[in-house]
């Protein structure tokens, strides 16, 4: 479990008094990693048992069958230390790698979660994962042509430092404060408003 309860009811709650003067849907979206990495650990592993050989090669006699057997034990093992020690494949990948996987992730859940759907076309989500310090804003088609995307982009920015900082939820309630104001601005509540979605806090495993 990501966020404990009390947490929990309290991004609920920002969200659902943002939606009483809004009809925009706000969704909040917390997942602990984007990606198991698998891949690039095997990568990893792959690369290390070539070094590995490389260095054996030059460094002792070995037959073919011994290098093989040493390449093997080599990879099994670095393969399975990086299974062990997930955290540490992923600070060995770049930024811009595992901000891609993240990016990805939330697009996917975006659609996955029906956000395009909406009637209203007015939903927002915000997605955070965290392992990642990553942020990220997607907005559906209404709210994109009245609110501009750098304020989106400045509340990501200052939503980021936040989670850099571990503090995740003091971002999360600052970044829906913040973009209440102008939801409110743009897209007041109208008398026959409903919400569409059910769900407005999703921690995904």
């Amino acid at each position: 479990m990501i966020l404990k309860d009390n947490e929990k009811e309290l991004i609920s709650q920002e969200i659902e008094n943002l939606e009483r003067f809004s009809s925009a849907e706000l969704v909040a979206v917390i997942t602990q990693k984007s990606s198991d990495y698998k891949y690039p650990s095997l990568i990893i592993s792959i690369f290390l048992t070539f070094l590995f050989s490389f260095i054996l090669y030059f460094l002792k006699e070995i037959s073919t069958l011994e290098l093989l057997q040493y390449q093997l034990l080599i990879f099994i093992g670095t393969n399975l230390f990086f299974i062990k020690f997930n955290n540490l494949t992923l600070k060995l990948l770049p930024l811009s790698y595992k901000h891609q996987k993240a990016s990805l992730k939330a697009n996917e859940q975006f659609y996955n979660l029906g956000l395009n759907k909406t009637k209203s076309k007015q939903a927002i989500m915000f997605f955070v994962s965290l392992d990642e310090k990553y942020v990220e804003i997607i907005t559906d088609t209404e709210i994109s042509k009245k609110i501009p995307n750098e304020f989106w982009e400045q509340l990501v920015y200052e939503f980021t430092l936040d989670i850099k900082k571990d503090d995740f939820l003091s971002g999360y309630l600052k970044a829906i404060k913040t973009s209440k104001a102008m939801l409110i601005q743009h897209f007041p509540i109208q008398n026959d408003d409903e919400n569409e979605l059910s769900n407005e806090v999703i921690e995904l495993k």
